[in-house]
């Protein structure tokens, strides 16, 4: 994948960044036993949150995209890690897709990752992949894969090209690999959400810049996990501490207008601003919508789901994980915290419903 260059003085402005990051960290350090109730109660957590809102609120999106390894790259390093052999698919226009778990499992869930579509993968989008392969297929008769998607990163690439590359996962495990759809699974968190509706869009609406997909039947099922669905940044009228959560406000503009570009939003980039009846020819059985009690995408998350609610004629499930954060599932685990999430749990529940 095409990768930023720096220029000297952006270069350069890594050292104030890191002292910055430095004194956030040492801040988090000493108000680790007086901290209060808004704070994540993990020690861990605390920390990693503080530091990683500094880190995105700090530095540029061409110096993150700088230092942090591709996605293809993460995924890579992962499987080497475990033993297992890395299996790699090229796709159209540019993309990459990611086995995680037996390619000719019974049922795949193909799953789009978050970031803003400025950041890639991390080391916990794998690590959770690989939990929910095992909480699937242990004790259990119906076998899942993990189809997890590398889309070029914005600004390098523009909507729609992301979206694009999206229905092309999905139409590498429909047509090229003959998948029946009841036995396939559409995943995304926060940018990979919005994805996911996009998605569903397209099969329902035809993106006219997007070759068109038709599926013969609906897909299992849908999962949503804090999905940005709004770029407005300044969506809400009510405001959410961000000192639970691992993001601020901050970041919203540059990493929509990065992924917009020179673009009109629409339905495609911001579900939340479609009407109901929009909704209502998505070809999915049925769909989950988690978020984080804490985390500061809430408001938006919660008035999405209403509107899916009022348009879309199957089941609509909405769990909220109490305390914790944006994607808890994948960046708690990123960050070092191995206790299973509420969100995590659910996202295992509801697979093994929609693989039933």
């Amino acid at each position: 994948m095409i990768r930023m260059s720096l220029t000297l003085a952006q270069k350069l402005d890594y050292i104030p960044a890191l002292v910055c990051v430095a004194t956030t960290f040492a801040w988090a350090l000493l108000t680790l036993f007086w901290r209060a109730p808004e704070y994540p109660q993990s020690w861990m957590l605390h920390i990693g949150y503080a530091v990683f809102r500094r880190l995105t609120g700090r530095f540029s999106i061409a110096q993150m995209q700088y230092v942090l390894p591709p996605s293809n790259k993460v995924y890579e390093r992962y499987m080497r890690s475990t033993g297992e052999t890395p299996r790699t698919v090229q796709l159209n226009h540019g993309a990459m897709g990611h086995w995680i778990g037996d390619p000719h499992a019974q049922h795949i869930l193909i799953w789009y990752h978050g970031g803003g579509f400025a950041l890639p993968a991390n080391i916990g989008y794998f690590k959770f992949f690989r939990s929910v392969v095992v909480a699937q297929c242990t004790g259990n008769k119906h076998s899942l894969a993990i189809f997890a998607l590398t889309y070029t990163l914005a600004p390098v690439a523009t909507y729609p090209t992301q979206l694009r590359q999206a229905v092309e996962a999905l139409r590498h495990v429909l047509v090229d690999q003959g998948r029946r759809p009841s036995r396939v699974l559409l995943g995304g968190d926060s940018a990979g959400g919005n994805l996911v509706g996009g998605v569903l869009s397209h099969l329902a609406h035809t993106h006219p810049a997007i070759e068109p997909l038709a599926v013969s039947t609906p897909l299992a099922g849908a999962v949503l996990i804090a999905p940005w669905t709004l770029l407005d940044p300044d969506p809400a009228d009510r405001i959410v501490d961000a000192r639970g959560d691992l993001l601020t406000a901050a970041v919203a503009g540059p990493w929509s207008r990065a992924y917009v570009g020179r673009a009109a939003p629409d339905y495609f980039t911001d579900l939340s601003t479609a009407p109901p009846d929009w909704f209502a020819p998505f070809p999915v059985r049925r769909i989950l919508v988690c978020g984080g009690g804490s985390e500061i995408l809430l408001p938006v998350i919660e008035d999405f789901v209403l509107k899916l609610r009022a348009g879309f004629p199957e089941e609509v499930e909405f769990w909220v994980g109490a305390g914790e954060g944006h994607v808890a599932p994948v960046y708690n685990l990123y960050l070092g915290e191995t206790t299973e999430t509420q969100q995590g749990g659910r996202v295992k529940q509801f697979i093994k419903r929609c693989c039933s």
